[in-house]
């Protein structure tokens, strides 16, 4: 004998069916809004960008929202348990950190980190970069300046990429003052996503990849990893390098740096040679850990 549908069930069918058809039509009718609009931006530009601009403030006439979003990461005005954005003296809070960083410039100075308007501001306030009164003077490269700055694609595009990092990072303070921004990971032209800095691109030939076939939605995460990854100063010229060579997991970089031979720091009191994580984003999204620690070579 055939089944047949309650009256209030048809109804709650249709209804449903009609609430399915009218959220994708709101779908699709915001996407083509979006495209219209981006559409209108691209043939309508009122500012002609050509190379690397490193001035935030001349994406604003075109892309209104999207600097608004950007001028947001100023705000200081929260905290949760996992930092918020007030800058945090955390030596203060763990005074037992001092110990544990004896012999590296983190002993010195560590604040909890800010949105990325107060970069400049921050790297230049902390103790760790010293007060050098030269260009050749202070205890920090210019390696340091690297994710700072949309000026440092500009400055390595100007000097070369050897020459920028084999340098102090008194040497390049007049030049560097626009804070992390629009340059650093979009395209001025047509706002593509694309990867400003060269440790990453380099860290992906060495394992025989190319970085330019990424995916779209593969490179929403490369170009925050260009900066949020675990990385190190390579040789005398403090050349910047992403210890992958071996894969992306905290073992195998671990392997990498015992095979190299290479420490963060020699530790003051016991002189245990140690690595400290900087801040490996990307590593912790591909381990699927969600705590940050410190590495002891044994």
């Amino acid at each position: 004998m055939e089944k047949k549908l309650k009256s209030w069930q048809g109804w709650l069918l249709f209804g449903g069916s009609m609430v399915i058809v009218f959220v994708l039509g709101l779908c699709v009718s915001a996407l083509m809004e979006r495209r219209a609009e981006l559409a209108s931006v691209f043939n309508n530009r009122r500012t002609v960008i050509e190379g690397i601009e490193a001035r935030n403030e001349v994406f604003k006439d075109d892309f209104p929202r999207e600097y608004q979003t950007w001028t947001e990461t100023a705000k200081t005005d929260f905290r949760t348990e996992f930092n918020g954005n007030i800058a945090v003296d955390v030596l203060e809070q763990r005074p037992e950190m001092v110990i544990l960083w004896a012999g590296y410039a983190f002993s010195k100075d560590y604040s909890t980190p800010r949105g990325h308007m107060h970069a400049i501001e921050d790297v230049t306030m902390t103790l760790r970069t010293g007060s050098p009164v030269t260009a050749t003077d202070g205890p920090q490269p210019s390696t340091c300046w690297t994710c700072k700055s949309p000026d440092v694609p500009r400055m390595m595009e100007a000097i070369g990429v050897d020459a920028f990092y084999n340098n102090k990072w008194g040497a390049f303070g007049e030049e560097i003052v626009n804070p992390i921004g629009c340059a650093d990971c979009h395209e001025p032209k047509n706002m593509n996503l694309h990867i400003s800095r060269p440790a990453l691109i380099e860290a992906f030939e060495r394992q025989g990849k190319d970085i330019t076939k990424a995916t779209p939605q593969e490179m929403r995460s490369l170009v925050c990893a260009q900066c949020h990854v675990e990385y190190y100063f390579k040789g005398d010229g403090k050349y910047l390098t992403f210890p992958w060579d071996k894969g992306f997991n905290i073992e195998d970089m671990e392997a990498y740096y015992d095979e190299s031979g290479y420490c963060d720091y020699i530790h003051q009191l016991s002189r245990t040679p140690i690595l400290k994580a900087q801040h490996p984003g990307k590593v912790f999204i591909n381990s699927r850990l969600k705590v940050i620690v410190t590495i002891f070579i044994n």
